[in-house]
């Protein structure tokens, strides 16, 4: 009897400290009432890999995060500003303070305090048709509205979530993809005969009319907005190369040139190997494909400071489009112009200063038109 008894206090001792263990790590026991252990968190994070390299650069790149939340009947519910050190650490997320249910959200990230862009204050209960973004610009006496400064990167990103309640408790994470909005042109001269070439003989413009952005990243009606260049410096390079790997920076057109490019001096035949250039870079808003029959294309003009003269004048996005297939093919013209952020564009110029219309390298490729292309 004693062992009957002895076995039967083990059995019940055994059980009660099974009831024990399931009501600590029941997310409905009363003692963990109000201590948070089984709360469900929503975590937010961002993924800027729109862009040539297909990868991750949010924490190179975004200095600030400005988040919206909306119900479904499109009314704000919260909002929060982060321009933190936070940012640039892998892994950046927010913490959603919602309850469960649908929400839409929506960021414009890189405002920064508004230098370069803007977005009108919301309250809790408005909607997010305010929330367009505007271009900061100058009124100037004849291009009208100009902006002649490095913008800051401008990123937009959108994200319909669903938040689910669970009685279990847990980490529920959702990652919203952001697109660049801002573009940088870096424009380079380069004289066919190697002569030197002075940037302040240059002047350097990009008219168009992209400088309101919709809550939805659309292009708002806008007028137009001529971008200047905000960086200017003439230089040379070096070339250091057998004479038969010099091509462009050679001079095939000069009067003094033989067939294969080098130039015939008192001294023999040498080639140039020290390039003179005028480089000019501009920043611009977001480059949007549209219907070209109801809308001006962007124009980028080159025009000599002495007599106004136009060097150079080309549609910048058609141009940029022409070595998207070298990408890739399957792109579509928006994807490509959304994750291209930087567009170096090279000039050859010959003895007037006029641009030999029938080359031109852009992002390193080198395009080359026939006659019938000009």
């Amino acid at each position: 009897m004693k062992i009957t008894a002895y076995i039967s206090r083990i059995v019940v001792y055994a059980i009660a400290s099974v009831l024990s263990l399931a009501l600590l790590t029941s997310c409905d026991s009363a003692i963990y009432d109000g201590e948070g252990d089984c709360d469900v968190t929503y975590r937010l994070r961002f993924r800027y890999d729109m862009n040539m390299k297909f990868a991750d650069a949010f924490s190179h790149e975004v200095k600030s995060v400005h988040l919206y939340v909306f119900s479904p009947e499109g009314k704000l519910v919260w909002q929060t500003i982060d321009d933190s050190e936070a940012l640039s650490q892998e892994g950046y997320e927010i913490i959603l303070p919602l309850q469960p249910g649908d929400y839409k959200l929506m960021a414009w990230c890189g405002l920064d305090n508004g230098e370069s862009f803007y977005v009108q204050e919301i309250a809790e209960g408005d909607t997010r048709d305010p929330l367009h973004c505007k271009l900061n610009r100058k009124s100037h006496p004849e291009d009208g509205a100009i902006s002649d400064t490095d913008l800051h990167p401008l990123f937009h990103g959108t994200l319909d979530v669903n938040l689910p309640e669970s009685i279990d408790g847990g980490d529920f994470v959702y990652t919203m993809y952001l697109t660049k909005d801002t573009n940088v042109f870096r424009i380079v001269l380069q004289h066919l005969s190697g002569e030197d070439i002075e940037v302040e003989d240059f002047s350097f413009k990009i008219e168009d009319n992209n400088g309101w952005l919709n809550h939805d990243n659309s292009l708002l009606d806008d007028e137009n907005v001529i971008y200047h260049a905000w960086s200017k410096y003439s230089g040379s390079a070096g070339v250091d190369a057998p004479e038969a790997q010099l091509s462009l920076v050679r001079c095939p057109l000069s009067e003094e040139n033989t067939e294969n490019g080098t130039r015939e001096t008192e001294n023999g035949t040498r080639a140039i190997t020290n390039v003179k250039v005028a480089i000019a870079e501009l920043t611009v808003s977001r480059l949007v494909q549209r219907d070209w029959t109801k809308h001006a294309k962007p124009m980028l003009t080159i025009r000599k400071t002495s007599d106004n003269e136009v060097v150079a004048r080309i549609p910048i996005i058609d141009y940029a489009l022409l070595v998207k297939g070298n990408y890739n093919r399957e792109m579509s013209d928006q994807e490509y112009l959304d994750r291209q952020d930087e567009y170096n564009m090279t000039f050859f110029l010959d003895e007037n200063n006029h641009w030999l219309s029938t080359t031109v390298i852009i992002n390193s490729w080198r395009v080359v038109f026939n006659p019938s292309d000009l």
